[in-house]
């Protein structure tokens, strides 16, 4: 099993991290994870060029080319996004408008995703999942959603936000082997 867990907001240990760390902690023990923190990565958005259309591939030479591979190899795709201004952090925004050359290439790949919140997750949630069914991946879930305050607290006072990571880790893995046992 090959899961590659997207870490998209800029908080590396912030709580949509948290709770993407409970979803991978239902994964079997020999599952190959690759955790890709795109905060650490140095690449930008679609130039639309175009170029990709022609080529098959994204030419621009940045740190986007190992995040194809990653996206190529896995065979789950899990999410982590926190909502800023009511939708993903650009980081993510970007690595989603750059896998325009990976069109019909993600085709029956299982997705998931975990937000965090303060409030408003929802246009999150739709981007999410928007991506995911125009790549025409196996949506996993209905994903797991922290609302929380950082003012007052974070995801430790969101019991049912961890619970949820863990049934989505869950589901990811229950849709793996029934994929799979075809194979």
């Amino acid at each position: 099993m090959k899961v590659a867990a997207i870490y998209g907001s800029p908080r590396k240990s912030g709580n949509s991290a948290k709770m993407l760390e409970a979803v991978l902690e239902e994964f079997p023990q020999e599952a190959e994870i690759r955790k890709i923190y795109l905060a650490e990565k140095n690449f930008s958005g679609c130039c639309a060029e175009r170029n990709c259309l022609n080529l098959g591939y994204c030419d621009v030479e940045d740190e986007m080319q190992e995040i194809y591979k990653d996206l190529l190899w896995a065979e789950v795709i899990v999410f982590a996004s926190s909502s800023q201004f009511g939708d993903v952090p650009t980081p993510l925004k970007a690595l989603m408008e750059r896998t325009w050359p990976l069109r019909g290439k993600l085709k029956n790949k299982i997705g998931g995703y975990v937000v965090s919140a303060r409030r408003y997750a929802e246009s999150t949630i739709n981007t999410l999942r928007a991506f995911m069914l125009r790549h025409k991946m196996i949506l996993g879930n209905t994903g797991a959603i922290a609302y929380t305050v950082t003012e007052n607290g974070g995801l430790e006072n969101d019991a049912l936000a961890i619970k949820d990571s863990h049934k989505t880790g869950k589901r990811l893995v229950e849709l793996y082997y029934l994929v799979h046992s075809k194979d």
